[in-house]
């Protein structure tokens, strides 16, 4: 190659920006010409405002291979670029200064490359996070590694988050929950697993995860000496496939058939249920594009294509407590049947789906995840202007905004108003909080015909001049509910950006400021997904409003009694039934607050409790004059007889009933039980969490004596002698 790189050669370059023949190109310039052509080339394409991230990273790349050994030449050579003003510049500076180790210096860099969004969101901020775990900030690395997958991201930007996942698990992370999960696939899962982990740290959840060798799901469930036994699970994925049913293009009995593809997965159900106390999220049969038959696949009752969807069908009818179905056909149709398999990874290694796939088919396992852990979002707070409504209400008035059919972008925003009211009907709690005179807010509520949502749809409205974290703490307040079970959408990138940096437990879906974009953008999260709908679960947002006219009460009544009387509630004591058993493992996974152990447990776990001979497990429901609150509350107590004592291994409470002396209630319901059971002491224990500490002083209030040098450190030990003490009672409450 000639000593100056000729017109030639960067005319190739300037044609290949977006292709990987840039690089290649960049790889074939001697070593002595290739920091000059470095620096010509990022100057040539910020000159003309031109950024391409493929481009850069290459340039990038190239300067760090020939200075990452010389700090002194890659400083000098960094005060060279300097005088280059551009994203290019800013992209490869940032990056050579990691490279050198240069880490204050780098970590400016990349506020700046944050700042000024230069190249994909993915990718500054993973970059950001490995430069601050390089400068030795885990949790600042952490961060950002979470801001990084906040939304949807492609398989590299997943398996480069792993990468710094796993640097980051030598430093100790707080995270919501923990959970043993394992994956069992009939075809190949080493590119699922990673993700996985990566997905489950996103949401806040620690998992360890099992992988099972390919192909050993009947072997692994039902072996009771296999390393799926051993390994305890909480949640089993049975990762099958439409080849798993073994059909042929055409079955002479449909219905023989479809008994044949459900049968077998029915027992691995069982096992994972009844014998291993585990939750397991089932595949259906992804039906494939591929059929010799065609149409008539689909069309013929024993067509191959017919018969998987009927065995889907079959599926989700036989799964009940316990099981949940994960809609493997309805992934490959979101992610697009056409690119779905990969046939050629397929034959040489028994991959399916096709890697690009795996992001979008973890997202969905995360939403089986959070289901069972009670980690499902219960709020959905909403921006108004540009949000809601196409306009701004305080200039365009009422008439002005954009809202119905008649106007493109304002059918957008009445579809999300739609969806968002569903979302109510199901018991999602919708709040408001937008930056506006409170009046000129309410009018199109209460004036518009083309408004979907009412003010009565809306349990909490903040329409003021504050910062809205300030507002949406003040939300939570007000609901008794905490932030992280909250979803923000606002139109606004500086409102979205302040919410995250103030409250970063808030989601805040990046729905851009196209407003036919929102409802997908929200859907795609998954926020609000569940496994079951109770009644109380539909009654949810209609509670919270009942609860608004309970404070009225409150405000009228002369005193504490005279409120609590008012209400006239009776409650209702049962065990651990089927009916009640979903709603109780919700309250028992999702309760923080009025929580004095914070035990979790999965619906199987709860069932087997109920069963053991020794334990005591109730469930509370309460109803008063404005609502039925529904179930509120579980306890389970564990009888002693040796100590003559019934031990509270879990006591919770929704925080909704809270200032109305049902903990007296409830406590006492169990020290009856002991009583019955011949057993004289009741001992309840107190471990300290970052969010109940509203319980912290519950059983000396309760008239509970200490026990000295018993547990944990932080942790507190009571109990009550009923040989000495009256049973507590409740009475404003009357047991139905």
């Amino acid at each position: 190659m000639a000593a100056q790189p000729d017109a030639s050669l960067e005319a190739l370059l300037e044609a290949s920006l977006t292709s990987p023949v840039y690089e290649v190109l960049l790889s074939r310039v001697e070593p002595s010409e290739a920091l000059d052509l470095a620096l010509r080339c990022v100057r040539s394409l910020d000159s003309r405002e031109r950024y391409h991230h493929e481009a850069a990273e290459a340039l990038a790349r190239l300067a760090v291979r020939h200075l990452s050994v010389d700090r002194d030449a890659a400083l000098a050579w960094l005060d060279v670029l300097s005088s280059v003003h551009g994203a290019t510049a800013e992209w490869v500076a940032a990056r050579v200064r990691s490279a050198v180790g240069d880490h204050c210096p780098a970590l400016a860099a990349w506020d700046g490359v944050i700042e000024h969004a230069v190249g994909p969101r993915p990718a500054r901020y993973l970059a950001r996070g490995r430069a601050r775990l390089d400068a030795g900030d885990p949790s600042g690395a952490s961060a950002d590694l979470r801001e990084a997958l906040r939304d949807p991201c492609n398989h590299d930007d997943m398996e480069r988050g792993h990468k710094l996942w796993k640097r980051l698990q030598r430093h100790p992370l707080p995270s919501l929950r923990k959970a043993r999960i394992a994956l069992l696939g009939s075809f190949t899962t080493r590119l699922i697993k990673p993700l996985l982990e990566l997905a489950a740290f996103r949401d806040g959840v620690a998992a360890e995860v099992y992988e099972a060798e390919y192909g050993m799901v009947h072997q692994e469930v039902l072996d009771p000496t296999s390393g799926l036994r051993r390994f305890r699970p909480d949640i089993v994925i049975l990762a099958t496939s439409w080849r798993d049913a073994n059909l042929p293009p055409l079955s002479p009995d449909p219905d023989a058939a479809v008994e044949a593809a459900v049968a077998p997965l029915l027992g691995l159900w069982r096992v994972i249920r009844d014998e291993m106390r585990a939750h397991a999220v089932q595949h259906n049969f992804d039906v494939p594009l591929v059929d010799s038959y065609g149409h008539l696949g689909a069309s013929l009752p024993g067509g191959r294509g017919r018969v998987l969807r009927r065995a889907n069908h079959a599926l989700l009818d036989a799964a009940g407590t316990g099981v949940s179905i994960l809609d493997f056909d309805g992934v490959a149709a979101e992610f697009g049947k056409a690119a779905w398999s990969d046939e050629g990874l397929w034959y040489r290694a028994k991959q399916h789906p096709a890697p690009a796939a795996i992001p979008l088919l973890v997202d969905h396992y995360m939403m089986h995840v959070r289901a069972v852990l009670g980690l499902t979002r219960k709020v959905l707070v909403l921006d108004l202007d540009n949000t809601l409504w196409g306009g701004i209400v305080g200039e365009d008035g009422v008439e002005g905004l954009k809202l119905g059919v008649t106007d493109a972008e304002g059918e957008a925003h009445t579809d999300l108003q739609r969806y968002a009211r569903e979302l109510r009907d199901r018991g999602i709690v919708l709040a408001v909080c937008s930056k506006n005179n409170e009046a000129d807010a309410k009018e199109p509520f209460e004036r518009s015909a083309e408004m979907v949502l009412k003010l009565d749809d809306i349990a909490v409205f903040r329409a003021n001049w504050q910062d809205k974290a300030t507002n949406i703490r003040d939300i939570a307040a007000a609901l008794e509910l905490g932030t992280d079970s909250f979803v923000f959408l606002d139109d606004n990138p500086t409102e979205r950006a302040w919410v995250r940096s103030q409250l970063p437990e808030v989601m805040v879906p990046e729905i851009g400021s196209d407003a036919a974009r929102y409802l997908t953008v929200l859907h795609r999260h998954h926020a609000f997904d569940a496994l079951a709908l109770s009644e109380e679960d539909r009654l949810r947002a209609a509670d919270y409003a009942a609860n608004a006219r309970r404070s009225e009460l409150m405000k009228s009544a002369g005193d504490l009694e005279e409120f609590i009387a008012n209400l006239q509630m009776s409650a209702t004591v049962a065990p651990i039934d089927e009916l009640n058993l979903p709603r109780a493992a919700q309250l028992v996974n999702k309760s923080n607050q009025f929580n004095l152990t914070t035990r979790r447990y999965t619906e199987e776990q709860l069932r087997a409790e109920s069963e053991r001979p020794d334990t005591v497990v109730r469930t509370f429901r309460l109803r008063d004059r404005f609502a039925d609150n529904g179930l509120i509350g579980v306890m389970i107590g564990r009888a002693l007889p040796e100590q003559s004592t019934l031990e509270i291994d879990t006591w919770l409470m929704s925080c909704r009933v809270l200032g109305r002396r049902v903990e007296e209630f409830m406590v006492g319901v169990m020290m009856q039980a002991a009583l019955d059971r011949g057993l004289t002491r009741v001992v309840g224990r107190y471990l300290p969490t970052a969010k109940n500490g509203l319980v912290r002083e519950l059983y000396p209030r309760l008239g509970f004596s200490p026990i000295e040098g018993s547990g944990a450190p932080g942790e507190t030990a009571w109990e009550y002698r009923l040989d000495l003490l009256p049973v507590l009672a409740n009475r404003f409450i009357r047991v139905e």
